[in-house]
């Protein structure tokens, strides 16, 4: 299936909770043929196969230290989420594992919602639950094969506060579906190279 996204960003849209920092700048506009649509602030085509489940985004990835990404598409997307939510937690747009996990779109949706995070004093607390698996693939595409992956995304434990202490009325977080590509490297590690997350209650 063509993840072929049309981006654009949106100024400070409403709502909160810790994954709505990847979401203050950015919208994923669903084209035609496109399963899906994009974020919002509060945050190929083959047989599906079968993918364990990661519980938490604070599991680990099977990432050997320094490696240019990851043995599988799937570790690749638990290891994004995994440094976001260590990012967000400082918050540090530069985090150095995420760049390891993600590139592209996707590291850009990252990297510009910790950007608008730190840049109004929050810090987030708690963590993401997630469940992804494998729903497309595609050992054809160019540069290099690509794996689409759906989840649902659980941010009802995350949010966000005033670094300063000051109060801060996040918004109530939920479940969130998304959608990502992982691309093939060169070197035969993978890394997400686009991802959506959708508004609280899609799944």
């Amino acid at each position: 299936m063509s993840m072929n996204l049309a981006y654009r960003l949106r100024n400070r849209p409403r709502g909160g909770q810790l994954v709505w920092a990847l979401t203050r700048w950015f919208i994923v506009i669903s084209t035609a043929g496109a399963l899906l649509a994009g974020c919002d602030r509060e945050a190929p085509t083959a047989s599906p196969s079968p993918s364990p489940v990661q519980p938490s985004a604070s599991g680990t990835a099977s990432t050997p230290p320094n490696a240019s990404g990851a043995p599988t598409a799937l570790d690749a997307y638990r290891g994004m989420w995994k440094a976001y939510v260590e990012a967000i937690r400082i918050p540090d747009p530069a985090y150095p594992d995420l760049p390891r996990y993600a590139q592209g779109d996707a590291l850009r949706v990252f990297v510009n919602g910790l950007t608008s995070v730190q840049r109004d004093g929050l810090v987030g607390q708690g963590d993401v639950k997630i469940n992804p698996s494998v729903t497309a693939v595609n050992p054809n595409a160019s540069p290099g094969p690509t794996t689409e992956i759906t989840d649902c995304v659980d941010t009802s434990q995350s949010h966000l506060v005033k670094k300063d202490g000051s109060p801060y009325q996040d918004t109530p977080g939920g479940r969130r579906s998304a959608k990502a590509t992982a691309t093939r490297l060169s070197d035969g590690t993978w890394k997400v190279t686009s991802f959506a997350l959708l508004a609280v209650g899609t799944c």
